[in-house]
């Protein structure tokens, strides 16, 4: 129901105790031969008689009757006549009244009070008691809005003490709070300024944003935001920032429908009415900023929120671009950020003036993304390797490849979209994800991530990624391993005869090159570009069989090794063919006809390098370590333009080695990404060094301590993602892992198991290095493990409802390992 008149606002409840009237001549001197409660002076009090009339309304006068002890700041008549309490419930007048209430153990006299907060009785979110302002710097000021009146303070009565005010004392927002503290004055300035003083009094509690929780900065936080925006804008005083920029400075610092305790601000990352976060640790607050601020008050509560004072003014990562870019232009941006390894590199090759003065967009590997790609680049193990002429220029192709010319936000970026670089190749936009994805021209590249956008300069704008972009023409010269393209690397270099760096003279119409932008690893490779000009024999290569490496680790073992060579096309290959030729002089004279072009129906048209392999079985040579003359290649059979690159002509194993890409993520059920839960010592990480795709893997690193079981990674029965799958297939099925190790593994065994709670419980020992008698180890690469479902004594996999996964026993050693993708997949 609503409460007629002006009697609506403020309520004032009584507990006290008094015991005996001694007592209270003793501790209320003023009482004289005529003691009265607290609701008995207001009652008989002309000039309070507004205010009784409300304590009635309310109910609250028998309350400040009772024996509990309290201190009223009572609103005279006067007060009353500015204020329109019409349109309040019941509550709200029963809690506008308390709000003139504090309940105390003993009486609070003027010569008492200090400057600080105390709790009324009045209540606001989740129940608490509201906050009370005193000011006694100078002349005692309440909530910011009342003084007493001379001559009617101090009023001793039996239960407490009255003080007679010269205003009402309505519930206080969190803007009222603000303004009553004089610490917090330019935020008040600030606000009004910004035009949200009516958004942040909202006080409904149906409102989608109510309640507040502010981080109010103090003065001192303003005078330091003001020497950053006059240093960087020129603007000396709050009104000279435009009201945009402050209005999104101040929401930042507000968070909208909480009301969060100082108790419970630790170890939150918040959401503001900005849009942005904020960390909250060990009450420092980490913004956008370099610096941290520090919360300096706590619990400050309104009827409509809470407020909490810091020592800095927040800064949204918007704005904080803003003032930066007015600042820094971009290669003292990077540098400020930590991007130091990408710096040094604009320096070594000479483009430091370039990103001072030019206007760009940079995107500006981290230093972990350095790493990761010393990881992977084989011919090159820091920038300190780069240091010819050649190796200098690739490293200015790499830093040209992150450069774009012009300002480009990242609310510019379209998905699908390509982003031209002053190297001339292109940069793909993946926005699928919740952060961008920039995808370089070489296709296995693993995406790198931009983990900050829109970091600003004078001179541009710069974006943190977390791998470099690698153009597809500069996999080679990097030493990358372009897996997807199909280039196996060279298994053993002793068996290498063709590389066109040595192994003695050579002849044939094929010229040793080494064109940063084509080589494999940074060396030499073989060239042919010519045109035939008929059907005759055309040499390219050939050595003498003195110079055939290999030929006796080989020998007759044709079934054990195959002929590889790199080859890469610049021009699509369709007819003739290339004639591999072995020559015993003292026999056999074999010839290989290699023309795929006529096994496909389509020209030969490499994707980069890619590894040819060819069975030595079919090459017509019974025992390699007979050849004793020519051995190499020729080409004949059309005219046609031959220009293509040729590497690493050698005997090898079979296969490629490495990683086997995963056939079928639906059957995938430990990546260490999602699946649900799961329990054991290895542990979820993502390092760009170390992460297989991009994405997390598990990691294992601790010392067993003993011979007994090491759970290492489990989950249930529920989310064995593909059981149903596999059921009782288990001939046409493998399990699968991929696994790097970080140090050889010797002794004990992996124990894969599978339960099933109503029959089986089948354990499966792998131990390689049983089996091998050697170390197992990934050379620091990883490798695909894969055992068939047939060996790992489940009959149905679409039963297993308990456990599953891998624990390790029987030796005390080191785990240092990285596992993903455990999975089925068919054969």
């Amino acid at each position: 129901m609503k409460v007629s008149k002006i009697y609506n606002t403020f309520l004032f409840v009584a507990l006290a105790c008094f015991t005996a009237c001694k007592d209270d001549d003793d501790q209320f001197p003023s009482l004289g031969n005529d003691p009265r409660s607290i609701s008995e002076v207001i009652s008989e009090t002309p000039d309070l008689s507004l205010l009784n009339d409300a304590l009635a309304q309310a109910g609250l006068d028998e309350t400040l009757g009772t024996t509990s002890t309290y201190t009223v700041f009572a609103p005279n008549n006067s007060a009353f006549g500015n204020i329109d309490t019409s349109s309040l419930t019941e509550e709200e007048l029963e809690n506008a009244l308390l709000n003139h209430v504090i309940s105390t153990v003993t009486p609070d006299f003027i010569t008492t009070m200090t400057t600080g907060y105390r709790s009324t009785m009045a209540t606001g979110p989740d129940g608490h008691n509201l906050s009370f302002f005193t000011n006694a710097n100078a002349e005692l000021m309440f909530n910011g809005v009342a003084s007493l009146v001379d001559g009617a303070y101090d009023i001793g009565t039996t239960n407490g003490v009255l003080h007679t005010v010269d205003a009402v004392l309505l519930p206080p927002t969190v803007v009222d709070h603000v303004a009553a503290n004089p610490e917090y004055s330019s935020l008040v300035e600030a606000i009004e300024l910004a035009g949200l003083g009516e958004a942040l009094s909202e006080s409904d509690p149906e409102n989608e944003n109510y309640p507040f929780t502010v981080f109010a900065p103090t003065n001192e936080a303003f005078e330091s935001l003001l020497a950053q925006l006059n240093g960087a804008f020129g603007w000396t005083s709050l009104s000279d920032v435009p009201v945009e920029i402050l209005q999104e400075i101040l929401l930042y610092h507000v968070v909208a429908g909480e009301n969060i305790l100082g108790e419970e601000v630790n170890g939150t990352t918040p959401t503001t009415m900005q849009g942005e976060t904020f960390a909250i640790n060990d009450n420092l607050i980490d913004d956008a900023s370099y610096d941290n601020g520090e919360i300096v008050l706590t619990d400050v509560q309104a009827v409509n929120g809470m407020v909490h004072g810091v020592n800095k003014v927040l800064i949204p990562n918007s704005i904080f671009q803003s003032v930066l870019s007015a600042t820094l232009n971009i290669v003292e941006r990077c540098n400020d950020r930590g991007f130091t390894s990408f710096t040094s590199a604009v320096e070594m090759v000479g483009l430091t003036e370039t990103l001072t003065t030019d206007e760009l967009t940079v995107f500006a590997p981290n230093n972990d993304a350095f790493l990761a790609l010393f990881a992977i680049a084989g011919n090159f193990e820091s920038l300190d390797d780069f240091d010819t002429p050649e190796e200098l220029a690739v490293l200015t192709d790499i830093v040209n490849y992150h450069l774009h010319v012009g300002t480009l936000m990242s609310s510019e970026f379209v998905d699908g979209g390509d982003i031209s670089t002053i190297y001339g190749d292109v940069i793909s936009v993946d926005l699928s994800g919740d952060d961008p994805r920039l995808l370089p021209t070489f296709e296995a590249a693993i995406p790198s991530l931009v983990v900050n956008t829109n970091i600003g300069a004078t001179n541009g704008i710069v974006h943190e990624i977390n791998r470099i972009l690698v153009p597809d023409a500069l996999t080679g010269a990097l030493g990358i391993e372009t897996g997807e393209s199909g280039l196996c690397p060279v298994g053993d270099p002793e068996l290498v005869f063709f590389d066109w760096d040595a192994n003695g003279p050579w002849w044939g119409n094929v010229n040793a090159e080494n064109d940063a932008s084509l080589s494999i690893d940074g060396s030499s490779y073989g060239r042919a570009n010519f045109q035939t000009g008929g059907t005759g024999w055309q040499d390219l290569f050939w050595r003498n069989g003195s110079t055939l490496n290999g030929q006796n680790v080989v020998g007759s073992n044709v079934n054990d090794y195959v002929l590889k060579f790199d080859l890469r096309t610049i021009e699509p290959l369709s007819a003739g063919m290339f004639r591999i030729r072995f020559h015993d002089g003292d026999g056999v004279d074999a010839f290989y006809n290699w023309q795929p072009w006529v096994d496909t129906g389509e020209p030969l048209e490499t994707d980069g390098w890619e590894t040819i392999e060819i069975p030595l079985s079919v090459l017509g040579v019974p025992d390699f370590s007979l050849v004793d003359q020519e051995f190499g290649m020729a080409f004949e059979g059309a005219d046609v333009l031959l220009n293509f690159a040729i590497d690493n002509v050698r005997f090898d194993t079979a296969g490629c080695g490495g990683v086997d890409p995963v056939d079928d993520t639906d059957l995938v059920f430990f990546d260490w990404d999602a699946n649900g839960p799961w329990w054991g010592n290895v542990n979820a990480e993502n390092d760009a060094a170390i992460s297989l795709d991009g994405s997390s893997y598990g990691r294992a690193n601790f010392q067993t301590g003993g011979t007994g079981w090491q759970d290492l990674f489990w989950r249930n029965g529920s989310t064995l993602n593909g059981q149903n799958t596999v059921a009782d297939n288990i001939s046409d099925y493998v399990l699968k892992f991929d696994i790097m190790t970080i140090e050889p593994l010797t002794a004990g065994m992996f124990r894969i198991r599978f339960h099933d709670g109503d029959g089986v419980d089948a354990f499966y020992n792998w131990q390689p290095w049983a089996d091998t008698g050697e170390d197992f180890d990934t050379d620091g690469s990883w490798t695909t493990v894969t055992i068939p479902c047939s060996v790992l004594g489940v009959p149905d996999f679409s039963l297993i409802d308990q456990e599953f996964g891998m624990a390790f026993e029987g030796a005390d050693v080191l785990l240092n390992f990285a596992i993903d993708n455990v999975r089925f997949e068919a054969q």
